[in-house]
C-alpha cells in the first residue's frame, strides 16, 4: 500500500513524517533505531530522475529509538504540481539503507494552486 503526503504548490508549512521500519531476523517488522545514525532524503519523479537531490537539509530525527523522522519541504521542492516519490536514506559507519524498502511506496502529491 502506498502512503501519500498531500500538498499544494508552494506549501512548506507541514512536514512529511515517517516511521522507518524493517524486518528483523525473525521476520517481524520493527522500527529502525536511528540512534547514532544520519538520515538524508531524496525524491524522484515518475521517470526516476531527481526531484530532490539527496540532502540532509530539512531532515530531522524526531524520535531515534522509534525510527521517527520528518522532512520539511524547501521552496524549490514544491514549485511544480505532480506525483513524486520520496525516500529516506539511513547511514551508519559507511553503510546505508533506503526506506521505504519497497520502491514507490511513499508518494508526495502536489496539487496545483487554487485559482
Amino acid at each position: 500500500m502506498t502512503k501519500e503526503h498531500r500538498l499544494t504548490v508552494g506549501d512548506t508549512l507541514t512536514p512529511l513524517t515517517a516511521q522507518l521500519k524493517q524486518r528483523d531476523s525473525t521476520g517481524v517488522l520493527s522500527s529502525v533505531n536511528l540512534t547514532g545514525k544520519s538520515v538524508t532524503v531524496r525524491g524522484e519523479k515518475s521517470d526516476n530522475t531527481a526531484w530532490i537531490a539527496e540532502t540532509s537539509t530539512g531532515v530531522s530525527i524526531t524520535d531515534a529509538a522509534n525510527g521517527l523522522v520528518q522532512y520539511s519541504f524547501q521552496s524549490a521542492d514544491v514549485i511544480t504540481a505532480g506525483i513524486f516519490w520520496i525516500y529516506f536514506v539511513v547511514t551508519s559507519a559507511g553503510k546505508r539503507d533506503t526506506f521505504p524498502r519497497e520502491e514507490k511506496k511513499l508518494a508526495v502529491v502536489i496539487a496545483p494552486k487554487h485559482p
